[in-house]
């Protein structure tokens, strides 16, 4: 086992190391990436969107980076759905200045088409072609972006929980963004011990983990930190 430094976090996993420890998972978190969003071809208001997306997944998407508006409109091109297309986007009922996603996180990083939001009585929001962000109100029918991820009860190696998530859906979950946290530790439910994830970023109490072989980023609801990679913890998978 070999240790790969990613972003701010330490992970290991079966590859030749770098000589300063230093390899990043920048093309496996991409692909882990592509089955964390669901569209949801049936036409919803803003509200039952979310419901459904709540009940049958995690909850409506959130959108971290340009990572995500590309993953959002390959799917929309593969299966030639376009048009404008339900978010986790609303406004902030107590500040119409701010955007939060419908988890409860401020929107960070925003994609709005120019000259928009532009209509304080338009709550909502929705992602267009262009992959643009455009204001509405919550009571128009649209299709509806999904984000998933399971968390899985089993507990296993971080090299079983990778082989896990590849056979049974599609990888094991990267954290894109303190909303995508918030959602994983809303998945994780009861469970407060350490899972493993494929990779984050985080900012740890004291100081970035140093480099030993062995050793594996691990996050639960209250906390980061390394853990032995042979370790059986609970995992997330998209």
């Amino acid at each position: 086992m070999y240790c790969i430094y990613c972003s701010e976090v330490s992970f290991c996993h079966k590859t030749a190391m770098a000589s300063n420890c230093l390899l990043f998972l920048l093309l496996q978190a991409i692909s882990a990436m592509f089955g964390k969003y669901v569209h949801v071809e049936e036409r919803k208001n803003w509200k039952d969107a979310q419901d459904h997306c709540s009940r049958e997944y995690t909850d409506l998407a959130p959108i971290s980076n340009e990572y995500d508006s590309n993953l959002l409109f390959e799917q929309t091109n593969a299966s030639r759905k376009h048009g404008n297309i339900w978010i986790g986007l609303m406004r902030d009922p107590a500040n119409t200045e701010q955007w939060l996603w419908s988890g409860g996180c401020k929107v960070v990083r925003t994609f709005w088409r120019k000259g928009q939001p532009d209509n304080h009585n338009e709550d909502k929001g929705q992602i267009l072609q262009d992959l643009t962000w455009n204001d509405i109100r919550g009571t128009a029918n649209l299709t509806f972006f999904c984000y998933k991820v399971r968390a899985v009860r089993e507990k296993k190696t971080w090299e079983e929980a990778l082989d896990h998530c590849r056979r049974h859906h599609r990888d094991l979950a990267s954290v894109a963004s303190e909303t995508e946290l918030m959602l994983m530790k809303k998945e994780l439910g009861e469970i407060t011990e350490y899972v493993w994830p494929l990779g984050y970023n985080a900012w740890w109490p004291n100081e970035e983990p140093q480099c030993p072989v062995n050793r594996c980023g691990a996050l639960r609801v209250i906390g980061t930190t390394t853990r032995r990679c042979n370790d059986k913890l609970h995992f997330l998978c998209y």
